[in-house]
């Protein structure tokens, strides 16, 4: 009868199979950690990055590649007014990012500035300068990456379907209502709340009434605050 060896226990070998797992886990990270990055590129669906955004990445250009893409990605996630983003390594050593900017969609003027809002109502930057609907509101307190009060935001929707059915591009709130002018001089008063579409569509039907029926009536004020409009 023949009996089989018994097998004995290599150390040496089981060590050496761990090391090469070990070392196959870390070669990934050596590599981004040898990798120097040189250049780091930004374009947006505008072309360009904005100025302070592209200073900021620039800061982690001459870093490796792991480091720099960590703080990059960090900033591009931080920041409020980018929508989406896309990192890519190009070779030998540059960084190329393409990210999609959100786009203001009102404006509200206070203290001198224009206070820029995406759809979702959020203050995602200010300016000097704006050709959206703006709303005037000399008390306001606007941060940036907040959202403003929902009366602000239902005004501004008014002020947007304005500009699209008579020009009327601005609108102030004085004592808890908004007041627009439109090119023949009328004041049009708004509340605050309601049904934005039932507001426009009363002061519609308004104008093509006075247009068709009221020859030589001055008239100086729509009051759509109340159930029934008021003329005045």
């Amino acid at each position: 009868m023949k009996y089989k060896r018994k097998q004995k226990f290599n150390i040496f070998k089981v060590l050496s199979i761990v090391l090469i797992i070990i070392f196959v886990i870390l070669i990934p990270t050596i590599i981004q950690k040898l990798i120097k990055i040189e250049t780091i590129e930004c374009e947006s669906q505008y072309d360009s990055c904005p100025q302070e955004l592209e200073l900021r990445i620039k800061n982690y250009e001459l870093r490796d590649y792991k480091t720099a893409k960590k703080q990059v990605e960090y900033i591009l996630e931080q920041n409020i007014i980018i929508n989406s983003y896309l990192i890519q390594y190009q070779i030998p050593n540059k960084l190329k990012i393409d990210i999609n900017l959100k786009k203001p969609r009102y404006a509200i003027y206070n203290n001198n500035k224009y206070f820029l809002i995406d759809k979702d109502g959020v203050v995602i930057y200010e300016t000097d300068e704006s050709n959206l609907p703006i709303l005037i509101k000399n008390e306001a307190n606007l941060v940036i990456g907040e959202k403003i009060e929902e009366k602000d935001k239902f005004a501004l929707s008014i002020i947007n379907g304005l500009k699209y059915l008579y020009s009327i591009n601005s609108g102030i709130i004085i004592n808890e209502e908004l007041k627009v002018v439109n090119n023949e001089g009328i004041i049009v008063r708004f509340p605050l709340e309601g049904d934005k579409d039932v507001l426009l569509g009363s002061l519609r039907l308004i104008f093509s009434r006075l247009n068709d029926e009221v020859k030589g009536i001055r008239i100086e004020e729509i009051d759509l605050r109340f159930k029934n409009p008021v003329l005045r």
